[in-house]
């Protein structure tokens, strides 16, 4: 029976305009139709399928692995095909009987049967004879099995096979026109770790499984939780051969309800039971084991597995999504949090005070001071510090914080400022869930700036902002006397008022007051605006530096997630069947 595979013209994906965090994701994906799949499907099945499919979700730490892509592979081919193969595997542990029963469905000796264990290496493919070119053919431009090379063989010397490839031979069995039996190397055996790993990576292929169990594993029940387990949630049928390879085994009733019993615990659809036979290399198992066998192969149903298989695939499609999903939000999230953080920490509303002495901000009119007469206030109070021994011999105001006082401000800002800052995104990212066990961390250098020249710059403003502030506070006081003067006048004529009363002192002071805020209303300072604005470029300094930083450490920090608009993301959201959590 000749099978062709239907040419489906691919058509490309549609772009969904829409990305994690900005717009809300369709609440509802396409699913996979449970008769069949139709062309937008196999185009997403298509891109999971490959090579660079799998490398790519593999470097970004997804759980997609090779099993999944023989899964989305195996269903592309079914759903192609015009009518339904039944692919067999006999699975099982080394020197279990596996070659020897391929060997006795096929009637010779094809697969190299040994005293030695591990003897098959990799995957021996026996298809109908009128199918031996098309399935090798079908291997090598990898529509079936892909990742592994055809070797199409005659089936007249007995092979081992090979890690990297599928060897293909006819069965000779005319009762099988649409049967592929596959002999796969041990699953069991921690000595065959690479043969075991093509044959998990293979089991999704398998409509049926025959697990050929020896004596000394009949009731181990890892032979059936390391593979038949996994291959179970893609639905194969499994049947059991219990067999026997050395001689002396007894096998009475109580021996065989044992084992009818444990096959039924593994969920097996029927067993038998293989007696030893006598002899040295290749003995065919009886006549009634191969009878059974065959039977077994002839009632595998196809279709009900097809389903299984959609619905293992979609279940898979669904988990990667999900977890691709996450992780775009936490990356959302933690680009947010780093740009928030950024914005907080820049800003160093205490520079402006700290590059002035505690005399300039009280004269200036900053900080936590603001007296009247301010010069009259300060210089009782430094006489009255003279006389008691605690202040400066001197007498004399501490103006004029030098350059290279200005400079180590600046620096010592700097280098606290960034360093915050920088710890902070740190934390942030190493608090994230985004990068998981990466070990990534960010680089950061302190920016460069010739301080002494800021410096300059700064102390030419404050010098510039004395003199105004010292013409400013002059004005204002003739303005408090002027304003002050008519409400005394007023307490004094009208109120009745004599000496320092409560009114008296209200009035001086609201004058006062008045006077000054006026003062400061219609005297702006050019210098104090040309000091603000420096002050405020070298915090410019540190924001562009650190935003420049940050974008890059954020451009070279490995990326765990695909972007929702790449066509992978778009398949995988696609045969997930209904969004993860809606």
């Amino acid at each position: 029976m000749a099978k062709t595979m239907r040419n489906r013209p691919l058509a490309l994906i549609p772009q969904r305009p829409w990305l994690a965090g900005t717009v809300d994701r369709p609440a509802v994906a396409r699913d996979i139709p449970e008769g069949g799949a139709n062309e937008q499907v196999m185009e997403h099945l298509q891109q999971l399928v490959t090579d660079t499919a799998l490398q790519r979700l593999t470097d970004l730490g997804l759980s997609w692995d090779a099993m999944d892509r023989h899964m989305v592979a195996a269903l592309q081919f079914k759903d192609a095909v015009a009518q339904q193969p039944k692919i067999i595997g006999l699975i099982g542990g080394a020197s279990s009987g596996k070659s020897t029963l391929f060997n006795s469905l096929v009637g010779r000796e094809v697969s190299r049967v040994s005293a030695h264990a591990h003897e098959t290496l990799g995957a021996i493919a026996a298809t109908p004879g009128d199918q031996q070119e098309q399935w090798t053919a079908w291997l090598r431009d990898e529509s079936v099995m892909p990742g592994f090379d055809a070797q199409s063989v005659n089936g007249q010397t007995a092979i081992s096979g090979s890690l990297d490839a599928i060897h293909v031979l006819d069965h000779g069995r005319p009762d099988w026109p649409d049967v592929v039996i596959v002999d796969l190397p041990d699953v069991t055996s921690r000595m065959s770790v690479d043969e075991g790993a093509v044959t998990r990576t293979l089991l999704p292929w398998f409509d049926g499984l025959v697990v050929v169990v020896d004596e000394e594993r009949w009731f181990d029940v890892t032979v059936f939780q390391e593979a038949v387990a996994v291959a179970g949630e893609m639905g194969p049928a499994v049947w059991i051969v219990f067999n026997c390879t050395e001689s002396g085994v007894s096998v009475n009733a109580e021996v065989r309800e044992r084992l009818r019993l444990h096959a039924e615990g593994q969920a097996a659809i029927d067993h038998c039971v293989c007696d030893f036979a006598p002899g040295a290399g290749f003995r065919a198992m009886p006549d009634e084991v191969i009878a059974r066998v065959a039977g077994w192969v002839q009632s595998c149903d196809t279709a009900s597995r097809l389903d299984r298989l959609r619905h293992r695939m979609r279940a898979r499609c669904k988990h990667v999504w999900s977890e691709n999903v996450t992780r775009a939000d936490a990356y959302q999230s933690l680009r947010r949090d780093v740009d928030e953080r950024l914005g907080e920490t820049v800003s160093d509303t205490r520079l402006s005070l700290d590059l002035l002495t505690s005399d300039e901000r009280g004269y200036l009119g900053v900080g936590h001071r603001f007296l009247p007469l301010y010069d009259v206030v300060q210089g009782i109070g430094r006489q009255l510090s003279k006389w008691t021994g605690g202040g400066r011999g001197s007498g004399a105001i501490d103006f004029d914080k030098g350059v290279d006082r200005i400079a180590d401000v600046l620096r010592r800002n700097l280098e606290h400022r960034f360093g915050e800052a920088t710890g902070r995104v740190d934390r942030i990212i190493a608090g994230s869930d985004y990068l998981g066990v990466t070990g990534w961390h960010p680089t950061w250098s302190t920016p460069t700036f010739d301080e002494r020249d800021w410096a300059v710059r700064i102390r030419g403003h404050i010098d510039a902002w004395k003199k105004e502030t010292s013409k400013k506070s002059r004005t204002g006081d003739v303005a408090s006397v002027a304003l002050g003067m008519p409400l005394l006048v007023a307490d004094l004529l009208f109120l009745g008022g004599a000496g320092m009363t409560w009114t008296w002192a209200s009035a001086w002071v609201a004058g006062f007051l008045g006077g000054k805020a006026l003062t400061g209303m219609f005297q702006k300072s050019p210098a104090f605006n040309e000091y603000q604005t420096t002050v405020k470029a070298y915090q410019n300094l540190i924001r562009e530096s650190l935003a420049d930083q940050c974008e890059r450490n954020l451009s070279d920090m490995p990326r765990r997630h695909l972007p929702m608009s790449d066509t992978l993301s778009q398949a995988l959201m696609a045969l997930s069947g209904p969004e993860p959590g809606r």
